[in-house]
């Protein structure tokens, strides 16, 4: 009874499948961007790669490469891109296309908003940035065959951002976690809502009397919410299937989203590991078969496990490998899989048979390396493989005469400080519990024996990073401290002092701020 009073009402609204038209704004370029020698954020949680370009979505902005790292052009400064953070990338046959995002202070508390969309036809010279897609109506209905589909209406940004991309031809699709599954034939002028099965339900289609309403969340004006209508991913494969990601599981349309099948971890003998789905990517293996490949969180059932799947046959069965391990992303070069994990990058070239993990990433030239393991993202170019990760970018061979994760390059951003005799500590100030921070300082353009000291407020020294080290003076460099002592015990909070000591008389100093 309760559903039909609901029906009743919405039918009061005119049926509405398409959000209100946005306004394209398109920026160019006025004259060529300088390069600079670093990407413009360390955190670097987006990648892609195409031709001779490699693009990275990192914590200050969108960067992208043409020389192997040698330089970098960065995209921040855009107007279609200021001021907000990148949450998505993805390079498509014609365009490439980003999603973007901010935190927003509500009565609530800081949440994260959705920006809108920017996109390149030409590699960058020239962006147009779309606002994110809200909805007129609080409730709309929604057309699916005979079937009036009750529908929340997302009329603000918040939670209401893209965290996935896909393209076919000039049809864009995006996931939303608030704004579900969407998709815009006319480069975002338009955006159609996509139904997806409820949670009850493991496929849909149109010539179906259907009951339920497409909502994420269950309030006030729509007494019901599914797990299955809050999306993370979505990705139009190589054979025009389209997949999406959420909450409870991977969908699969083979009709261009008029049909959905549901897979999840309840309704099949041997489904997925988990039904989070936040990353699905396909792979052509040399047989012609299309893989697809899903990330695998748990989600509310404690049986669930984090992981990786993937199915040869669009869904009907599944394999799983990295059981307990979780993912965020894949590359692929031929027939051999990338996986980036909380535990670094993963490699397989049989299947998922076995795997290698890439282990510590360190630069053996700059002296730079990574303290935690955990990956965020990885492209492949060429025969080199990149990784995003929290603390920078870096990049390692993969050939016959290099084993994959022997060497790394590692590209981090800094204030430079060549030539002036400063140092500083970053971050500053920090927390041991949480991270650590680095003492940066160059040797003036010279090799030198390097000493690093700490002492406390009272000057009383409780701990030598290194001693008579001998750093090179083609880098600028990065010292590590944990906020450790000598006998490794954490310090208490306060204020710390440090001397770099440079051949043992050029003496600089700096001041680090504990707070646990």
């Amino acid at each position: 009874m309760k559903y039909r009073i609901l029906i009743t009402f919405l039918m009061l609204y005119t049926i509405n499948c398409i959000s209100h038209a946005q306004t394209i704004s398109t920026y160019k370029l006025e004259g060529e961007r300088s390069p600079y020698l670093h990407p413009p954020g360390n955190s670097a949680s987006h990648a892609t790669s195409g031709n001779d370009s490699l693009w990275f979505g990192t914590s200050r902005g969108l960067t992208r490469t043409t020389d192997n790292g040698d330089s970098w052009i960065h995209f921040r400064s855009d107007e279609a891109f200021q001021p907000h953070g990148i949450f998505s990338i993805h390079l498509g046959k014609s365009a490439l296309w980003t999603s973007t995002g901010f935190r927003k202070e509500t009565t609530a508390g800081s949440q994260q908003a959705g920006s809108g969309y920017t996109f390149s036809t030409d590699r960058g010279s020239t962006w147009s940035y779309v606002e994110q897609p809200v909805d007129d109506f609080s409730v709309d209905t929604l057309l699916y065959g005979e079937n009036r589909i009750p529908a929340l209406g997302i009329t603000t940004d918040v939670n209401n951002i893209t965290y996935s991309m896909s393209t076919s031809g000039n049809e864009v699709w995006t996931a939303s976690f608030a704004g579900g599954l969407r998709k815009s034939n006319d480069f975002g002028q338009t955006w159609e809502k996509v139904i997806l099965p409820p949670d009850n339900l493991d496929f849909i289609a149109s010539d179906m009397d259907l009951r339920f309403a497409l909502s994420p969340i269950a309030g006030q004006l729509i007494p019901e919410g599914h797990l299955n209508h809050r999306v993370f991913a979505v990705h139009v494969a190589r054979d025009s299937t389209i997949w999406a990601g959420t909450a409870n599981g991977i969908n699969v349309s083979f009709n261009g989203g008029l049909s959905w099948r549901k897979f999840n971890f309840q309704n099949q003998t041997n489904g997925i590991l988990g039904n989070w789905v936040i990353k699905i990517a396909d792979q052509e293996l040399p047989d012609g078969t299309i893989r697809i490949w899903t990330t695998n969180w748990r989600a509310e059932d404690r049986d669930e496990m984090n992981g990786v799947s993937y199915t040869d046959d669009h869904g009907t069965s599944w394999t799983n490998v990295l059981h307990t391990i979780q993912a965020y992303d894949f590359a692929f070069r031929d027939s051999i899989v990338y996986v980036a994990t909380e535990d670094g990058v993963m490699r397989s070239d049989n299947g998922g048979k076995t795997w290698e993990g890439s282990g510590s990433i360190v630069d053996h030239d700059s002296r730079q390396r990574f303290v935690t393991r955990e990956v965020l993202s990885v492209a492949v170019s060429s025969n080199h493989l990149w990784v995003g990760t929290p603390e920078g970018i870096a990049q390692t061979s993969d050939t016959m005469g290099e084993n994959f994760g022997y060497t790394w390059r590692i590209f981090r951003t800094f204030s430079e400080v060549a030539g002036t005799g400063d140092t500083y500590a970053y971050p500053n100030p920090f927390s041991p519990s949480i991270t650590v921070t680095r003492i940066h300082y160059d040797t003036d353009g010279s090799d030198a024996d390097v000493s690093i000291e700490l002492f406390d407020f009272s000057m009383n020294r409780v701990r030598t990073l290194i001693r008579n080290a001998l750093r090179s003076g083609f880098y600028e460099h990065d010292e590590i401290w944990d906020g450790e002592d000598d006998g490794g015990n954490i310090v208490p909070n306060g204020v710390y002092f440090y001397r770099v000591l440079i051949n043992g008389n050029n003496e600089r100093w700096g001041k680090i701020l504990v707070l646990r």
